[in-house]
């Protein structure tokens, strides 16, 4: 009886972490060389409707990540890129993350844009 009881509490906890499960996805290295005002182009796609946070991380040379920006999108398996307004931005490195909620997706092609 105990091990059927466990064998069904493992059951359950699995198909609970799976319907949970989330993907991060990554861009490459964004590089702004002149500080100025800014926008993010992004191709964020996902094989089925999904709401993804998108943040944008500066990146300092020894690799430590910082938060400056963050927002949050709802897109559909059909979505077409994405412009969003950043505002000002110091030069350096920057990295672009997606947080799916589903299992899947990307954030590839981005790039920053300087606003004239």
């Amino acid at each position: 009886m105990k091990k059927i009881v466990l064998i069904l509490l493992i059951a359950c906890f699995s198909f609970s972490t799976h319907a949970f499960a989330a993907y991060t996805a990554t861009s490459h290295e964004l590089t702004v060389y002149q500080p100025a005002q800014y926008k993010l182009n992004a191709a964020v796609w996902s094989g089925t409707n999904d709401t993804v946070v998108l943040s944008l991380y500066s990146k300092s040379p020894n690799g430590q990540l910082s938060k400056v920006f963050s927002t949050t999108v709802n897109i559909t398996p059909t979505s077409s890129p994405i412009d969003i307004s950043l505002g000002y931005l110091s030069s350096g490195t920057y990295i672009l993350k997606g947080d799916f909620q589903g299992s899947n997706g990307g954030v590839e092609p981005a790039s920053l844009h300087q606003v004239y």
